[in-house]
C-alpha cells in the first residue's frame, strides 16, 4: 500500500484492516502458481519457483494467505468497502486505477437501482440484483492470475469460462477482473457486460434488460475481423511406430563403421560433473547436447525428460536446455516465445501470457513442417523445478545450462536463490540483447522486483545479501558481435571509436557477469576482418589473461543445426529450422549460419561445444577435421522436389511477434544502472568516507528511485522466499 496511506493510520488499525482479510476460499482454490505477478502489472514481488516434489509433479501451491485480500482506502464510496489484492506496493497510480473502476461499478449500482424501482413489480429481495444494485454485494479487484485462483474456488454454477466478472453469493462478493473487466473511458468491456446481464439475470425476474448492460453488436467489419484471425495449420495424427513418421530414420551416415571409436572418443571429451569443476578451461574440450538427444522419427522431442534420459543413456553429462516462463512467472522447460508448434495450441499463443495452471502437463507434440500436422507423444511440459529435480535425482554427475532468453535469468535465479541444492549443477546463460546494461542491469531489475532501493542506506544489508547470493550463481555471458557497436551498451560501457575502444566495451560488458560466477565465456567472432570482428579477437584474448575473471572459465563454440532438411529434385537438400514465434526459415546458403550448422567449423574456436548432433562433432573433433555439412538425419519423410511453404503461418506468427515486440523495454534504464554502480561503490566502503550530512543528501536522492516500503525493510533478500516456503504445503 502506498506510504502516504499507511502512514494515516495508526498500526493497531493498520493491523485490523490487513491482517484479517485473506483470501475466503479453501485450500483447494488457493493460486496453483507460484507467484501471482500478471503481465499487466509490474512484478515487484520474487517469483517462489517450482517447488520439493519428485519429478512429475506440479509445484507446490502457495498457502491461501496469498495473495491477501485489503479494504481499499476510503475514498468517500458507498456501500461495502471494496477490497483489492495486496500483490506487493501498492502504488499510487494502481490506487487511483482501482478507484475508478470502483467509480464505474457504483454508477452501474445506482443506474441498476432506478431500473428496479421504475419496474413496479415484485421481485426477489434477496436476489443478485438486488443485493448489487443495494450495495450489499462487496466489490473485489483482482488481477487475472489471483482472479483465476479465487473462480477456482467457487461452485461450478458460480463461474463461467473465460467470464471477467463473477459472484460469491456464499461471501457477499462480486469479483472484477481488473484486466478483462473494464474497457477505456472507464465502462465496462463487453465480456464484462455479458457476465453482468446473466448474473443478475433481470430477465428471470420478469424484467427487460436495460440498454446500458446489452453489450453493442459486433459491427459486420468485427464479425469478419474475427473469422480471419489466423490459426496455426494442422491436426493430430496417429504416430508411426511410437513417433513421428513423417521424418526419415535417422541418417548419420558418417558414423557408419565408426561408432565404436566414437563411443571411446567420447570418453575423453564428455566430463561428469562439468560445471562443479573449480576450471572448466582446464578440462579441455567438453560437448554440451543442445536441447537434450531428441529423437523426432521415435517419438522424443527436444525439450523434454525423454531427451535428458536419451542423453543421459549416450553417454552425455552436459546439457542445454531452453527455459521459457510463464504470466505468472514459472520458468518452463521451453524453446519458442509461442506455444503452437511444440504444444497443441492452434491459436499460438504468447507463452508469455499464459499461467502456469493452464500449461502444466500439455502433451508436447511434434509437427510435420509440411503440412503442420502432428503426432502427440507421452512427454509432457514441465517446469525447470521438476527438470532440475529429475537430473538431481536420477542422473548423477549430469550438469544443465539453462537458455535463457530475454530477462528470464532473473525468474530462474529467483528460484535458485529458493532452491541452493540446484546451484553446483546449473549455470544461467544471459544475452547482450538483453541486457545491455551487463550485470548492473539485472541487479536493477531484480531490486525492482524485490523491492530493494539500490542507492540507500537502510537497504545496504539487502543489497549486501542479494550480490552474495548472486554470486554463488554460475553463469555463461553470452556477447553477440554486432551489440558491441550499440549506443546503449557504449553509453554503458564507453570506449573509443577504434577497435581498442570497442575491445574495452565488449570487455567491461563481459566482466561485469564476475559480479556472478562465470563458469563459460561465449563471445564467438562471426565476421573476423570487420572491425568489430577484430575487437571480439582482442576481447577473447584479454579475458584469458590473469586477474580477467575468466582466466578459469572455459570459451564456448556454439554450432546450431538446421532443424530439418528436404530433398530437391537435384539430389541436393534445402535446410530450415523453426522461429521462435512458430514460423519457418529457409537457412541461408552461405555466410555464418552454414557453418555453424556443420560439424568441427568451430573445433578451434572454444572448448565447450555445443551442439544438437554431438555424435557427428565427437567424430569430428576425434579426426580433426570439418565434416561434409548436412549429415542431421532430421529429413522430411517426402518425395524429393516436395515445397515448403514457409508463408503458412508466417500471418500468425507475424501477429505474436508484434505483440510481443510490442511489450518489450526498448531504452536501457541508465539512471538506474548508474545507482546500482553508486550504491554498490558505497556498500564496498566508499560510504564510511563520508560525512553524515553527505550521506543524507545521497538517501535523499535515493528516495527519488522509490522501492522505500516497511514491508520486509531492513530483512535479508532470502526473508520473502523463506517466508513463503514456511506457508507452503505439498499438493496431495
Amino acid at each position: 500500500m502506498a506510504l502516504g496511506l499507511l502512514a494515516a493510520t495508526s498500526a493497531p488499525e493498520r493491523i485490523m484492516r490487513i491482517g484479517p482479510s485473506q483470501l475466503s476460499v479453501p485450500p483447494a482454490a488457493t493460486l496453483a502458481t507460484p507467484t501471482h505477478a500478471t503481465p499487466s502489472a509490474p512484478m515487484n514481488v520474487p517469483h517462489l519457483p517450482g517447488g520439493n516434489q519428485p519429478p512429475g509433479t506440479r509445484p507446490r501451491r502457495r498457502a491461501a494467505t496469498l495473495p491477501p485480500l485489503v479494504p481499499l482506502p476510503d475514498s468517500a464510496m458507498t456501500g461495502k468497502q471494496a477490497l483489492v489484492a495486496l500483490d506487493g506496493e501498492f502504488s499510487e497510480q494502481r490506487l487511483a486505477e482501482v478507484q475508478a473502476r470502483q467509480v464505474t461499478v457504483q454508477a452501474a449500482q445506482s443506474t441498476l437501482s432506478k431500473h428496479l424501482a421504475q419496474a413496479g413489480t415484485a421481485r426477489k429481495r434477496d436476489s443478485i440484483a438486488e443485493r448489487f444494485a443495494a450495495g450489499t454485494l462487496q466489490p473485489v479487484y483482482l488481477d487475472s492470475a489471483a482472479f483465476a485462483a479465487m473462480a477456482r474456488g467457487l461452485p461450478g454454477r458460480a463461474r463461467a469460462a473465460a467470464s471477467p466478472v463473477l459472484v460469491d453469493a456464499e461471501h457477499g462478493r462480486i469479483i472484477f477482473d481488473l484486466k478483462r473487466a473494464f474497457a477505456p473511458g472507464d465502462t465496462f468491456s463487453d465480456a464484462a457486460l455479458t457476465a453482468l446481464s446473466k448474473v443478475l439475470d433481470l430477465p428471470g425476474q420478469g424484467l427487460n434488460n436495460p440498454d446500458w448492460l446489452v453489450p453493442a453488436p459486433p459491427s459486420r467489419a468485427a464479425r469478419r475481423k474475427t473469422v480471419q484471425i489466423p490459426q496455426y495449420r494442422g491436426h493430430q495424427i496417429p504416430t508411426q511406430d511410437g513417433g513421428a513418421g513423417f521424418y526419415k530414420p535417422d541418417d548419420h551416415r558418417l558414423l557408419e563403421g565408426k561408432n565404436k571409436e566414437v563411443q571411446e572418443h567420447l570418453k575423453t571429451i564428455v566430463h561428469e560433473n562439468y560445471l562443479r569443476a573449480d576450471s572448466t578451461k582446464a578440462i579441455g574440450k567438453d560437448v554440451m547436447v543442445h536441447r537434450g538427444l531428441y529423437d523426432l522419427r521415435h517419438g522424443i522431442p527436444e525439450n523434454s525428460l525423454s531427451a535428458i534420459d536419451n542423453a543421459y543413456a549416450q553417454g552425455y553429462r552436459t546439457l542445454e536446455l531452453d527455459v521459457g516462463v510463464s504470466a505468472d512467472g514459472v520458468p518452463m522447460l521451453f524453446h519458442d516465445f509461442t506455444v503452437g508448434r511444440t504444444l497443441d495450441h492452434p491459436d499460438n499463443r504468447l507463452m508469455a501470457d499464459m499461467p502456469y495452471a493452464e500449461l502444466r502437463d500439455q502433451p508436447l507434440v511434434i509437427r510435420n513442417p509440411v503440412d503442420g500436422n502432428f503426432v502427440k507423444t507421452d512427454q509432457r511440459l514441465v517446469s525447470i523445478d521438476q527438470v532440475l529435480r529429475h537430473v538431481m535425482g536420477t542422473k548423477p554427475g549430469m550438469s544443465i545450462v539453462l537458455d535463457c532468453k530475454e530477462h528470464m535469468p532473473e525468474d530462474v535465479a529467483l528460484m535458485l536463490l529458493s532452491q541452493p541444492q540446484m546451484l553446483p549443477f546449473t549455470a544461467i546463460k544471459v544475452y547482450s540483447s538483453a541486457y545491455k546494461g551487463g550485470f548492473d542491469q539485472l541487479f536493477s531489475n531484480l531490486c525492482k522486483r524485490l523491492q530493494i532501493n539500490p542507492l540507500h542506506s537502510s537497504d545496504e544489508p539487502r543489497r549486501r545479501k542479494l550480490r552474495n547470493d548472486l554470486s554463488k550463481i554460475k553463469v555463461v555471458p553470452i556477447l553477440a558481435q554486432p551489440h558491441i557497436e550499440n549506443p546503449q551498451m557504449r553509453s554503458a560501457f564507453p570506449g573509443d571509436d577504434s577497435v581498442s575502444g570497442l575491445a574495452d566495451t565488449a570487455t567491461g560488458w563481459m566482466q561485469s557477469w564476475n559480479g556472478m560466477h562465470p563458469v563459460i565465456a561465449e563471445a564467438m567472432v562471426a565476421h573476423p576482418d570487420s572491425k568489430a570482428g577484430k575487437a571480439m579477437q582482442e576481447t577473447n584474448a584479454r579475458l584469458q589473461q590473469p586477474g580477467s575473471g575468466y582466466e578459469d572459465a572455459a570459451f564456448s563454440a556454439a554450432y546450431r543445426f538446421e532443424d530439418f532438411s528436404v530433398a530437391k529434385s537435384d539430389g541436393e537438400r534445402q535446410y530450415f529450422t523453426w522461429g521462435i514465434f512458430g514460423e519457418i526459415n529457409p537457412v541461408a546458403e552461405d555466410g555464418f549460419e552454414p557453418k555453424r550448422g556443420t560439424a568441427g567449423a568451430f573445433r578451434d574456436q572454444g572448448d565447450s561445444v555445443l551442439t544438437d548432433e554431438p555424435n557427428e562433432e565427437v567424430l569430428a573433433l576425434r579426426e580433426n577435421r570439418t565434416l561434409p555439412r548436412g549429415h542431421t538425419g532430421v529429413e522430411v519423410n517426402t518425395p524429393p522436389g516436395t515445397v515448403i511453404d514457409t508463408q503458412r503461418d508466417a500471418a500468425l506468427a507475424t501477429l505474436r511477434r508484434q505483440e510481443f515486440t510490442a511489450r518489450q523495454q526498448q531504452s536501457l534504464d541508465k539512471p538506474s544502472i548508474d545507482a546500482v554502480r553508486e550504491g554498490a561503490r558505497l556498500d564496498r566502503g566508499a560510504a564510511a568516507q563520508l560525512r553524515p550530512e553527505a550521506r543524507a543528501a545521497i538517501d535523499k536522492r535515493a528516495e527519488t528511485l522509490g522501492l522505500l516500503t516497511e514491508h520486509y525493510r531492513g530483512a535479508p533478500v532470502s526473508h520473502y522466499l523463506n517466508e513463503q516456503a514456511k506457508n507452503a504445503e505439498p499438493d496431495e
